[in-house]
């Protein structure tokens, strides 16, 4: 199945980088029509799938000291969509990352 990963470079804490991870992980679902998102974090990790139209989309999140990294497995039916969501990741996770802390909850 190929693979789209993006990288995005930051000075958090991880705890922190993570928690900004997954609102741009909910905005880049909902930007391909996506729903039924689950996401399960196990330390500084993640596990995720929604449904996107046809396809069911899975992938990973780990956030270390310098960077967040996604990857997505994209079914080959989706490959029209590769660069795409390869633009929508970074850019949502870059906005997320730099941008101001999210609301606590």
């Amino acid at each position: 199945m190929p693979k789209v990963t993006v990288s995005v470079p930051h000075q958090l804490d991880v705890q922190e980088a993570a928690e900004r991870a997954r609102p741009a992980l909910e905005k880049t679902a909902h930007d391909f029509q996506g729903h039924d998102l689950a996401i399960q974090w196990t330390g500084s990790s993640a596990e995720f799938s929604f449904k996107s139209m046809a396809f069911t989309i899975k992938g990973r999140v780990t956030v270390d000291a310098q960077q967040v990294t996604v990857e997505v497995d994209l079914p080959f039916a989706a490959m029209m969509f590769k660069d795409k969501a390869e633009r929508a990741i970074a850019k949502n996770l870059t906005r997320a990352i730099e941008g101001p802390a999210p609301p606590a909850v």
